[in-house]
């Protein structure tokens, strides 16, 4: 067998689209760069290459991203030759379909194989759990919150104390208001058609049914009704490729609600940090609990009120109490949803500051790139020890 260098890290990721799992490959893959480690990407395809390959990441797009058991099975030849071809010394599989390739693969070569587990650990069928169960076969396991551990350990009978629980994280610099000229800024709320006075209300996630958005509908429409002079804008985020009917609906039901004239439904938006900083008030109303949920950590670190479900991963990230960093909303409650807005639509310039300060701290403290990537990387190193014993 040719001598493996132990230097090159490959991480495996269906595709490289706007998500929050593949926003940590790319943040992974770059703090990489400037350690002991070569950071090695594979996937199928998607936006966020052009990411990596703007800090020199290397990229290797391959048809990966199949479920089909064939497919998975003669993959496992191809990852092999891979992993030779780049001296790849240790697998870090962010999914399952090429994880279950990655794995066997890596058994050939006796290189280490590691999974992280960034979406739903609920309980399943039969069939779905072994599918899933690829996942726990590695020489480390990663879980992107309590939550999804504590899942994972009830759902799967796996020893919690065996999970790495590594969160998400951002760098709140990369926030900054002052990043953004007030030209930015400005052309923004053009483009959106947002007034200079008016309050904005932001929900930016993926248009699915379980991300709250007919939840915000229905809240907003009876914030609008009861005050009737109130003027706020409400934006819809995400991307709607292959969700058109649900788009559809959306627009459907705000019509129907006498929204029409607050409310617009967009696209896909990259630039998030800009998009936070044109907005008041973040929504992530999610009606299934999350395993982490990115925008929370997001939107605090960008100094914005967020207003999310109190569930999953999101009773993590958002700080309650007299030193709140937010506001969470019972599960599925319009009510609710729609008291938070208000509330936070009425806090005065103190109240909004106080607040903006808390969140970023909190975020600083517990949610830091930094300590999400020195912890990956702690992760590596001790796997990569093991394995030369």
């Amino acid at each position: 067998m040719p001598q493996i260098d132990i230097k090159n890290i490959i991480q495996i990721i269906p595709n490289m689209e706007i998500g929050g799992a593949e926003k940590t490959v790319l943040e992974i893959a770059a703090y990489l760069k400037n350690t002991h480690y070569e950071p090695i990407v594979l996937t199928s395809g998607g936006r966020m290459i052009e990411n990596l390959k703007e800090k020199n990441i290397k990229v290797l797009t391959r048809k990966i991203d199949q479920k089909n058991p064939y497919k998975i099975f003669t993959n496992i030849e191809k990852f092999k030759n891979i992993f030779l071809e780049n001296k790849v010394s240790l697998v870090h599989a962010r999914s399952r379909a090429p994880a279950w390739s990655a794995y066997y693969a890596s058994r050939k070569l006796n290189i280490p194989f590691i999974t992280t587990w960034h979406g739903h650990a609920e309980n399943s069928s039969f069939f779905k759990k072994k599918y899933n169960s690829i996942m726990l076969k590695g020489n480390a396991l990663i879980a992107n919150s309590k939550y999804t551990a504590k899942k994972i350990s009830e759902n799967y009978s796996y020893d919690i104390s065996n999970i790495d629980i590594i969160p998400r994280g951002v760098s709140s610099s990369d926030y900054a208001e002052n990043n953004f000229s007030e030209k930015e800024i400005l052309d923004l709320k053009r483009k959106w058609i947002i007034k200079d006075d008016q309050k904005v209300i932001l929900l930016p996630a993926r248009y699915t049914r379980w991300k709250g958005h007919e939840l915000a509908i229905r809240a907003c429409s009876k914030i609008v009704r009861e005050n009737p002079k109130l003027d706020i804008s409400i934006i819809f985020i995400g991307n709607k490729e292959g969700n058109e009917k649900y788009v559809s609906n959306l627009e459907k039901l705000s019509n129907t609600l006498g929204l029409s004239n607050y409310i617009k439904i967009l696209g896909s938006f990259e630039n998030m940090a800009l998009a936070y900083h044109v907005s008041d008030i973040i929504l992530y109303p999610s009606i299934i609990p999350e395993p982490f949920g990115r925008v929370p950590i997001e939107a605090q670190a960008a100094g914005k009120i967020i207003i999310a479900s109190n569930n999953g991963g999101m009773t993590e990230t958002i700080k309650e109490g007299e030193d709140n960093t937010g506001f969470r909303i019972k599960n599925n409650d319009m009510e609710d949803l729609k008291n938070k807005i208000n509330l936070a639509l009425n806090l005065n310039d103190d109240e909004v500051n106080n607040l903006r300060k808390r969140a970023i701290e909190y975020v600083d403290k517990n949610f830091s790139l930094e300590n999400m990537c020195k912890k990956t990387l702690d992760v590596y190193d001790r796997i990569l020890n093991v394995s030369k014993k």
